[in-house]
């Protein structure tokens, strides 16, 4: 076990001290494939393929011939990955960190989709240094690869803690991403690659965007000021770019041969469950846009509403999936529920993409291990009903897995 872990401590130390570019090598070619291929069944659709995202100077794709074919797609979204000291502490192994009980309860939910996305609040750390300390997020590497064990294919990193390791923590959180074949959509360490989507390729493929409100812990302020030294992540801040930005960005994306463009956004008033006048003004110009296919909202740490606008779904907060926030330690009541959402895409042969949602319930049972569960009418009933009752708060379609 010791082995294995300094091995792979070796490894990424290696890429951040080796490679030529500071974002980091890309993973082998045949990361992602392969641990996809394990994951896909008869009865399951095939897992989406990882594309990295194009240099200023590649050749966008041609559009695909078959680009009106009949296809369906199925992405998977959660909520905050937030993993305070204390979530930590419970990940200790004495030689490393393991997450992987956290997670188990919904692996099935998560590796039965195409693409599956996370919210990473988080920066990742190469050697496991400088770790998370109050509300200043630095975690350890293994954390990664429970994510991609689990069926993520990516994560969203644009937060108000992306900066919380500076530009040192910016370029870790990549390239421990990349060793683990998970894509990052989210601020760059140097200005070569910024603003680029994160890029998936499935029946229907699929680019992804993150944005927030800040980089920096500056809790509630909508700012377009950048992390010093950085002005390019201005790229990654709603608040500079506004919708008609995030819309030109999606715009291009399709242009480069995207069939969907997905947004996550890092928005709302934290612990507010109410969605405010900038969330509904700014998800509506992007739904309305027709450039703009989903939008993921976190921030708030509580449920919030979807709702369906111009055929298209914004999921204005999903909650908390995993931190150790909750009643105990002064949290409002909901701050440990999250839900997996999870979107149909289905294009027809006229080339109409429609869209469907499920989703699935979770709650932090933050008294054995963090351990995220699924809540049902009968176990965490509480949770469940909150949960069911904020998502259909604004009459959304949304449809409650049983």
């Amino acid at each position: 076990m010791r082995g294995a872990r300094v091995a792979l401590v070796a490894a990424l130390l290696g890429a951040l001290t080796a490679c030529s570019s500071p974002d980091g090598p890309a993973p082998p070619a045949d990361t992602a494939g392969a641990a996809s291929s394990s994951r896909t069944s008869a009865t399951q659709p095939a897992r989406a393929s990882v594309s990295r995202p194009p240099t200023a100077s590649a050749t966008s794709p041609a559009p695909s011939p078959t680009a009106a074919a009949p296809a369906s797609i199925t992405i998977s979204a959660i909520g905050d990955v937030l993993p305070h000291a204390a979530v930590n502490q419970d990940a200790a192994t004495g030689d490393g960190y393991g997450y992987d009980a956290m997670f188990a309860a919904v692996k099935p939910t998560i590796a039965r989709s195409t693409i599956g996305i996370c919210q990473l609040e988080t920066a990742l750390s190469a050697d496991n240094t400088r770790l998370t300390r109050k509300n200043t997020f630095n975690s350890p590497h293994e954390l990664a690869r429970t994510l991609r064990d689990v069926g993520f294919d990516g994560c969203s990193t644009a937060n108000n803690h992306t900066w919380d390791a500076g530009l040192r923590g910016v370029r870790e959180t990549r390239q421990v991403l990349a060793a683990h074949g998970l894509q990052a959509a989210g601020p760059t360490a140097t200005a070569a690659g910024s603003g680029a989507p994160a890029r998936y390729d499935a029946p229907l493929r699929v680019a992804h965007l993150s944005l927030s409100y800040s980089l920096m812990n500056s809790i509630e302020e909508d700012t377009s000021t950048t992390p010093p030294g950085a002005p390019w992540m201005r790229d990654n801040l709603y608040a500079a770019q506004r919708a008609e930005g995030i819309i030109a960005s999606a715009r291009r994306a399709k242009a480069d041969g995207a069939d969907l463009v997905v947004v996550s956004l890092h928005w709302g008033s934290q612990f507010d469950p109410a969605v405010t006048t900038d969330q509904r003004t700014i998800g509506d110009a992007l739904l309305r846009s027709g450039a703009v296919d989903l939008i993921i909202g976190a921030h708030p740490h509580l449920i919030q509403p979807c709702a369906k606008i111009n055929g298209r779904y914004v999921l204005y907060s999903v909650g908390n999936f995993l931190s150790t926030q909750g009643t105990a330690v002064g949290s409002p009541v909901g701050a440990q529920d999250g839900v997996v959402a999870t979107v149909r895409f289905e294009r027809d042969r006229a080339g109409r993409i429609s869209q469907s949602l499920t989703y699935r319930p979770t709650w932090v049972d933050r008294g054995h291990g963090h351990r995220v569960v699924l809540a049902t009418p009968t176990s965490h009933p509480e949770s469940y009903h909150r949960t069911v009752a904020a998502m259909s708060r604004s009459g959304c379609d949304a449809k409650v897995e049983p």
